[in-house]
């Protein structure tokens, strides 16, 4: 190394500076997490990135938006390794009520892991001026031998008084490795079902006690450098415990979180009329026989042409006859026999008025259209009695005509 800095035309290159610095740090104990920061990122560049795009000048950064003086951070980020995204809680103060906002960071390709994240972490540090960085996970606490709950404690307790003595610091949770998930599966009529629970409840604890204490002075002050900014990051890859965690600390949902909450909402409360029963049911409760109903359609056994009718048509064409029935005596044994001339073609029954015309000869699931299509258009609407529309009942019995159009014209074959 001192021959080729004798060279004048010798210019170091990246990896170089970085194992170089490596060195020194490992000479000087200067680590995060199991490894040196220049460690990691040279692993960083042995990754294969699909996207050359995705360099490091493509991390987003974590600086003051000038031309939005009115949207503040908060302190608190929570990086989802699932979702592939860094959320970033911020408040929007030009609101006629101020409220809390997400701002959403792409992760690139090759942040697939904790130590992959540390150059982006590092690089939102750098952006805040931040004098400390503590990552608080496995490798720190199997480092400084704590196996005991006491000594975990002692160790997290000396990392956070560490972190709370600097104006400006932030504070990495690895929720995975420090707190974990417990995943069990059971077999029961109503088939699979998993239940999630967290593994280390005293550590989760601590760290969600500890995120919340999270702070962003917002005051203007003539020396920056005092102003207190204190980062906390959790990091997790669990969909489980991402969700649990962002309750407890009472972390700002994004725009799809929100939308998710409210279809869950809306399938364990709202009541949706079923088209192919017309009865009122909840989604959740909704199981395999719960709905009997008719999958063909109507036609007029009497005619020669077997006319087709709705299901609509055919009621109202009984009422009319049960009402001249009962006025016209003369008329009334004909008028009877002309009841039956209604029949099913997908199972002949014979179609019944009032209550008796309930039911049918299928037993299946409740409703009919594309349930990812009901979703949004009761989210839209929020109404907690969803009744059927005239598309919904066309695009219905449309389909039943359709399955059984064969066996419609193979029956007029047959009576001509």
């Amino acid at each position: 190394m001192v021959k080729l800095r004798k060279d004048p035309t010798y210019k170091m290159s990246y990896v170089d500076a970085l194992q170089l610095a490596d060195k020194t740090a490992k000479q000087y104990q200067i680590s995060l997490g199991s490894d040196t920061l220049p460690r990691l990122l040279l692993r960083n560049l042995a990754v294969p990135n699909r996207n050359p795009s995705n360099n490091i000048q493509q991390i987003s950064h974590l600086i003051d938006d000038q031309r939005s003086p009115a949207i503040t951070y908060t302190g608190r980020i929570i990086v989802s390794l699932f979702d592939q995204c860094v959320r970033i809680e911020a408040r929007n103060h030009a609101l006629q009520k101020p409220k809390d906002i997400i701002i959403e960071h792409n992760l690139n390709e090759n942040e697939t892991n904790l130590q992959q994240l540390l150059e982006r972490i590092t690089r939102y540090g750098k952006d805040r001026n931040v004098q400390l960085l503590q990552l608080i996970d496995l490798n720190l606490l199997s480092s400084q031998s704590a196996y005991d709950e006491k000594k975990i404690f002692e160790t997290l307790k000396e990392r956070y008084d560490e972190y709370a003595a600097y104006n400006r610091s932030l504070i990495v949770y690895d929720l995975d490795s420090l707190i974990g998930v417990n995943k069990s599966e059971s077999e029961s009529s109503m088939g699979r079902s998993s239940n999630f629970s967290v593994v280390n409840q005293n550590i989760y604890t601590y760290v969600r006690a500890r995120f919340r204490e999270a702070v962003i002075e917002t005051t203007v002050s003539s020396n920056d450098a005092q102003r207190v900014e204190k980062w906390a990051i959790a990091v997790t890859r669990e969909p489980f415990l991402l969700r649990q965690f962002c309750v407890d600390v009472g972390f700002t949902r994004t725009k799809q979180e929100e939308d998710e909450m409210e279809d869950e909402r809306r399938k364990s409360e709202d009541f949706i009329q079923c088209v192919k029963c017309r009865d009122f049911y909840i989604e959740n409760e909704n199981k395999m026989g719960s709905c009997t109903h008719h999958d063909g359609f109507i036609y007029d056994n009497a005619s020669a042409d077997l006319a087709y009718y709705s299901l609509a048509e055919a009621t109202l064409y009984l009422s009319k006859i049960e009402s001249e029935a009962i006025n016209d005596s003369d008329r009334r044994e004909a008028l009877e026999r002309e009841k039956n001339k209604f029949k099913w073609i997908c199972c002949g029954a014979i179609l019944q008025s009032g209550a008796a015309s309930t039911g049918g000869c299928k037993k299946g699931k409740h409703g009919f259209i594309d349930e990812s299509r009901r979703s949004q258009q009761q989210r839209n609407q929020r109404q907690p009695m969803q009744r059927l529309d005239q598309d919904i009942i066309l695009e219905w019995e449309t389909a039943c005509r359709q399955v059984y159009n064969d066996q419609w014209i193979e029956l007029m074959r047959y009576r001509s």
